[in-house]
């Protein structure tokens, strides 16, 4: 039963967010997409987003210069909330 409770555990407590990580589109531009179950906005999303951004491209000596963003909220029984980044780095 305890093998049982924890495996359960763990399930939730992975399932939490999904998450694209940074995807290379090719010219320079790359795409960001997260979703957080945890969250109810998509806007605190967003931000971690934009600091995991920023840090790639500040890996790469290079500062992050956002093409677009968005992000959606919470909806309950439909959608977790979440954010989509599309950047590149100079």
């Amino acid at each position: 039963m305890r093998i049982i409770i924890s495996a359960a555990a763990l399930l939730m407590l992975f399932g939490c967010a999904t998450n694209s990580g940074i995807v290379d589109l090719g010219g320079g531009q790359y795409v960001y997409e997260k979703e957080d179950m945890m969250a109810y906005n998509g806007s605190s999303t967003k931000v971690e987003i934009l600091k995991e951004a920023a840090a790639f491209c500040a890996k790469q000596g290079k500062q992050m210069v956002v093409q677009s963003s968005s992000a959606k909220p919470y909806t309950p029984y439909s959608s977790y909330a979440g954010a989509e980044v599309q950047f590149s780095c100079k």
